[in-house]
């Protein structure tokens, strides 16, 4: 076995090298250069053509205009910086040194803009000119032949796909598992005595809920212009990224923990902000009363299904819900005002676990992220009697996620409250970190479901928002456009391929897998657990699609600060602050290394879920061989979004 593992890591060192080589080489194959001259027309929300594509040298002398308002133009990578006005009056930004050394900026009126295509790759401009709701998301695209960074990254995804495939043949999961899962509390003793406190989820909650009450007034009575409201740019580009990026990935629910929206309903359920209050005899089997009928949710619907489409219908107008500061307000209005009436029919957090479009997926991405809290000692727990994790104790309440430490396994429906940690005489509940990917097992179709809805709305989404088509943002953005005919299309294309042509498309590589491994393994186990493959996918793909929008607008998270409901205060000085992308032509390749990280892990682990179910890696490696070719895919679909 050593010897075959030896000789399989070779041949990938070996291949590695014509997968290195061949992409970069096309960029010395000799052409000839050109001139390009491009009537260009700007008008809300696009640019015309969208896409300028030439050869590396080419020189590109753009005639610009503009249909509507005023719009800008700044070409990541290039010092092109223009201001667009009508009838092709246009104002070039060039710079000079003073006598003292200085920088100035001043501007030019120009009639065409001329500059050499010097670098290769893909370049976005975008409208730095505030023009309507959708400016944000006003880009174009000028791609540079031979596009060496996408070339490159689709040689590398390739060459991984393959590499992994012939290590899983000839490795168990020695090479994939990663460390041993670390007991946080016993390490940090901090940490142990702060979530044993009883204000513990109080004193975190309290300054979110603060915050977030003070966004949906400024998104109530604030600017209505989205860059220029803290509410779209704090919650929408900030809080998106950070929870996509930094909460989930290492923490799981840890925002389940904090988020201020089912706070109030909670402490009135409760009727208390931290006390407990203890029943020494229970009541409906939990040791504590409630405000309410104490109602529990129906089994039927204990699952993510509701969670699933009521996302599918927040994001169908996602466009409108993160430019518009009224459509952020009565977002949150609305699940303040659900929790609220749910909190007198049932006990638990009921909203949070079945009804919460945001909890839906946290719970299905929460089986990657790095933290869970579990019990130490199992056995302590199984001749435990009394249960107070579980069904409430004199120092803590009963679990408001439904949740047993002593036989949990999955992080799918913890949300880190922290009460089992209190209530737990034994002292048998710890908070651990433990290697990325770690709960592997889907239970349900639902789960499954969720995670395909993730990755289709982030290719959505990075087609909507990221993308350079004009007229599909216009499709999506009907409350401006009011045209219902290419909305509903979108919307058809949308919940197409969310519930039926992705799906369909895994379950067929799904089936192909059971056939390649020769039968003798149930389909609906194996399903699930290739399902597995599409959770690190996902979360890598939100965060490629999450980073752009902060290293772009920071500056406007930076403006917001000093000027949070947009009316002309200028607190911290920063009010003012230019309009200035962080290393933006950078922005396609670490979205590239993202996506191979989320190709590496996605396989990686999915081929760890059939240990259980299949003690052969040949037969393992040949049931991976349709799903890896079908997240290949998707990962290239990506690719071509922000590289090609």
């Amino acid at each position: 076995m050593e010897k075959r593992f030896k000789k399989t890591v070779l041949l990938i060192l070996i291949t590695l090298a014509p997968a290195i080589t061949i992409p970069v080489g096309i960029r010395f194959v000799p052409h000839e250069t050109r001139t390009h001259h491009i009537f260009f027309k700007a008008k809300k929300y696009g640019y015309s053509p969208s896409r300028i594509v030439v050869n590396k040298g080419d020189t590109v002398v753009l005639k610009p205009t503009s249909l509507d308002v005023t719009h800008g133009f700044l070409l990541d990578g290039y010092p092109v910086d223009l201001i667009i006005k009508q009838q092709g009056l246009n104002f070039l930004k060039y710079t000079w040194e003073d006598d003292k050394g200085a920088v100035q900026t001043d501007w030019d009126k120009v009639s065409e803009v001329k500059f050499v295509a010097g670098k290769s790759g893909k370049f976005t401009f975008r409208c730095t000119q505030t023009c309507g709701g959708l400016h944000p998301f006003m880009t174009g695209e000028l791609i540079v032949g031979p596009n060496t960074p996408y070339h490159l990254f689709i040689s590398l995804s390739i060459w991984l796909t393959f590499s992994l495939l012939l290590l899983f043949r000839v490795r168990s999961d020695s090479l994939f598992a990663g460390f041993q899962k670390k007991n946080l509390s016993d390490r940090f003793s901090w940490l142990k005595r702060a979530v044993k406190l009883r204000s513990f989820q109080f004193l975190v909650i309290f300054p979110n809920f603060v915050i977030f009450y003070l966004f949906i007034l400024s998104a109530l009575w604030g600017s209505p212009v989205g860059n220029r409201n803290i509410a779209i740019i704090f919650v929408w580009i900030a809080w998106w990224f950070a929870l996509k990026a930094i909460l989930v990935p290492l923490g799981g629910r840890i925002w389940c923990m904090v988020c201020p929206l089912p706070a109030p309903s909670e402490w009135i359920s409760r009727r208390s902000f931290t006390a407990v209050r203890y029943l020494q005899k229970p009541f409906k089997g939990l040791h504590h009363r409630y405000t309410g009928l104490q109602k529990d949710w129906p089994k039927r619907i204990s699952n993510t299904w509701l969670q699933n489409f009521l996302f599918l219908a927040l994001i169908s107008f996602g466009i409108i819900l993160i430019t518009r500061p009224i459509a952020t307000a009565i977002l949150f209005l609305l699940i303040l005002a659900a929790t609220l009436v749910l909190g007198l029919f049932f006990r638990r957090r009921v909203f949070c676990l079945y009804l919460c479009p945001v909890g839906g997926f946290l719970g299905t991405y929460s089986m990657a992220s790095m933290t869970e809290i579990r019990a130490i000692d199992h056995e302590v727990c199984r001749k435990h009697k009394e249960k107070p994790c579980f069904k409430g104790g004199v120092n803590g309440w009963a679990c408001p996620w439904k949740q047993y430490p002593g036989t949990m396994e999955r992080n799918n429906y913890c949300g880190l409250c922290t009460e089992c940690i209190k209530s737990c005489p034994k002292d048998n509940v710890g908070i651990f970190l433990r290697p990325f990917g770690s709960d592997r097992n889907l239970k349900g179709y639902d789960e499954m479901l969720n995670a395909i809805i993730m990755l289709v709305v982030a290719i959505a989404f990075s087609v909507t928002m990221l993308g350079p088509w004009g007229f599909i943002k216009e499709a999506a953005n009907v409350t401006e456009t009011r045209q219902l005919v290419p909305f509903v299309t979108y919307l058809a294309a949308l919940w197409g391929l969310a519930l039926i042509i992705v799906p369909g498309l895994f379950m067929a590589s799904a089936k192909g897998a059971g056939l390649l491994a020769g039968g003798g393994i149930n389909q609906r186990t194996l399903t699930l657990r290739l399902a597995y493959i599409l959770i690190p996918v996902g979360i890598f793909f939100w965060i490629a699609f999450s980073l752009p929008p902060v290293m772009i607008n920071y500056s406007y998270i930076l403006s917001v600060l000093s000027d949070p409901f947009g009316l002309g205060w200028d607190i911290f000085g920063t009010a003012s602050l230019p309009f200035k992308p962080f290393i933006p032509e950078w922005i396609p390749a670490i979205q590239g290394t993202l996506m191979l990280a989320g190709l590496y892990f996605g396989l990686s682990r999915g081929y760890l879920a059939l240990m259980e179910i299949i003690s052969d890696s040949r037969i393992r490696a040949r049931a991976m061989i349709f799903p890896s070719f079908f997240t290949l895919l998707l990962v290239n679909i990506m690719a071509k979004l922000y590289m090609g």
